[in-house]
């Protein structure tokens, strides 16, 4: 079973970190969010769910995370990079708390989605629900494209050693991983 410390960065309500908490009880799963409405949210599921004592969840900037140098194993963000206002400032912060050898798996909407991806969306859910995702993709939020994410790893001020731009049918991710001395890696029992 793994052990360590994973963050979530931009948790909202703290489904992932409830997710990652009622799996891995080895693992002890925080989440950051700037809004306190969704902190609060997240605290009382936590604590509806028995999970209190194995979460932590914080309101604070990505920017200025509230956490000590070499702190997390692991740093999740789903769905929030096209909200930061100074991505490669939130990269380097999420940086800087991250352990050697840990990494930051950094997943956002892609703005134009493979035709491949457009049809599987419409098999599974049908032909409205899918033009509404899509419309929400292209439209109402800020989706990046692949070059616009790619930019944002060729940033010279990005402090990672390792940095892959991967596309999964209607995501992005942004794999970040520290290298240096290996403190503590997750280890397994």
């Amino acid at each position: 079973m793994p052990m360590g410390r994973v963050l979530d960065v931009g948790a909202g309500q703290g489904l992932l970190a409830l997710k990652i908490a009622e799996k891995n009880t080895g693992l002890k799963s925080y989440g950051i969010d700037i809004s306190q409405k969704a902190v609060d949210a997240a605290r009382a599921s936590a604590s509806k769910s028995g999970l209190a004592n194995a979460l932590q969840f914080d309101v604070g900037d990505v920017c200025s995370l509230p956490y000590v140098d070499e702190f997390f194993d692991l740093i999740i963000s789903t769905f929030s990079l096209h909200h930061w206002p100074d991505k490669a400032a939130g990269l380097n912060e999420i940086h800087r708390v991250l352990k050697p050898g840990g990494e930051a798996w950094i997943y956002d909407h892609c703005k134009d989605p493979s035709p491949e991806a457009r049809r599987q969306l419409r098999r599974d859910f049908g032909n409205l629900p899918a033009w509404f995702a899509l419309a929400h993709m292209r439209i109402v939020s800020s989706s990046l494209t692949w070059e616009e994410a790619r930019s944002i790893l060729e940033d010279p001020s990005l402090k990672y050693q390792e940095k892959r731009l991967e596309m999964n049918d209607i995501f992005l991710l942004l794999r970040l991983k520290k290298t240096g001395a290996v403190a503590r890696q997750m280890k397994t029992r």
